[in-house]
């Protein structure tokens, strides 16, 4: 196989200029005249004056290029031509070598992340339509769910009325018992629903003035007998003014997610403290003489806080600060996920200030707005 067969040319390692340089600076060292060819014969730098080629060079037992000088230096002319060429050429072919070396490795490399792109691609697919179909899953379930419960729970009440008839003291017990565990399944089958109008963007507010110290204190109202029964002082402290402009049913539901998890992570004979003041709408203290903007809703207990690595991971949903299966605290892990849902739909933020061992601090923020009759 020849140089020309392998691609390896004198003309394309070695520019034509460099060439040129080359023959000049040897002529003029040595004087006389110095002319280089390509194996074929062809002129590629030196005098028109001297020809044909008497010295071959050849590189890697190929012939690469053919040299002819006149003058009585010309044989050291060849010599040190070729060995200067010999150098060149050398360094040359081994910088093509490693562009194509490395350009071989980016070609295969691009082909790889290509393809694992499209598999990245293919993956992300199916995760949505997965995550699509579980929402409709949990929709569709939790209304099946939903209306047989709101029958059970209706029937319970007439029941406990005693329009089917007298019920003893007992019975009367039995029914509240089931009205209450029915509830609450029915506020952790709304919960879900909820979960789901979050994921698919259908989130609807409804606005109208409300008083936020007067919800706070009914919601408190119905924590007052569980807190009792463990000794956990609940305490309220609200400003004067604080309407504001929102949804009275999904406030609510923030409330009471905040101060239920006040509430049950607090130990007996605990306390929890619930504030309403007027602050900033973000974590950030307002300056001197900065408005501030924003109802702050503050719910402080004596719980067992929570650890660095949890706190980014509260909102999300089904989260629980203790997953085993031993845990000693229920709940869904929907509730904070929605309370920083409904709060961030009001145009609010909501975040927690805690310590492990020390309790915890949680703030949630709703924007004052003018309030038009």
């Amino acid at each position: 196989m020849s140089a020309l067969d392998d691609g390896i040319e004198l003309a394309r390692l070695v520019p034509p200029d460099e060439l040129d340089e080359l023959v000049t600076a040897i002529t003029r060292a040595l004087g006389g005249d110095l002319a280089i060819f390509d194996p074929r014969g062809g002129r590629l730098a030196g005098s028109d004056a001297v020809g044909p080629a008497s010295r071959q060079i050849e590189y890697n037992g190929a012939p690469l290029a053919g040299l002819a000088a006149t003058g009585p230096a010309a044989d050291t002319s060849l010599a040190l031509c070729t060995e200067t060429l010999d150098l060149l050429v050398h360094h040359a072919h081994a910088r093509e070598l490693a562009a194509a070396t490395h350009e071989e490795a980016m070609r295969v490399t691009f082909a790889e992340l290509t393809e694992h792109n499209a598999r990245l691609s293919r993956a992300v697919a199916r995760l949505e339509e997965l995550d699509r179909l579980k929402s409709n899953f949990l929709a569709t379930m939790s209304h099946e769910l939903r209306t047989p419960l709101t029958s059970v729970i209706g029937y319970a009440e007439m029941l406990a009325e005693g329009l089917a008839g007298p019920i003893s003291t007992d019975q009367k017990e039995y029914l509240t018992t089931i009205l209450g565990k029915a509830d609450q399944l029915l506020g952790l089958i709304t919960a879900v629903l909820d979960v789901s109008s979050l994921e698919s963007g259908r989130l609807a507010i409804e606005r109208a003035a409300l008083s936020l110290g007067d919800l706070v204190a009914s919601e408190l109202a119905t924590f007052a007998p569980q807190a009792g029964r463990r000794g956990i002082a609940i305490q309220l402290d609200a400003c004067a003014d604080t309407v504001v402009v929102g949804d009275r049913r999904k406030i609510r539901q923030v409330v009471s997610s905040l101060v239920s998890n006040a509430v049950k992570f607090t130990p007996d004979r605990g306390k929890v403290g619930v504030a309403l003041r007027r602050g900033p709408l973000t974590a950030h203290a307002p300056g001197p003489g900065e408005a501030c903007p924003a109802i702050q809703l503050v719910v402080t207990d004596s719980g067992i806080g929570i650890s660095r690595d949890q706190v980014a991971k509260i909102f999300e949903p089904f989260f629980q600060v203790d997953s085993s299966s031993t845990r000693a605290f229920g709940g869904t892990g929907l509730g904070l996920t929605l309370a920083k849902a409904y709060v961030e739909a009001h145009g609010g933020r909501i975040w927690v200030d805690t310590t492990p061992g020390a309790g915890s601090t949680f703030v949630a923020t709703f924007p004052l707005q003018e309030v038009r009759p």
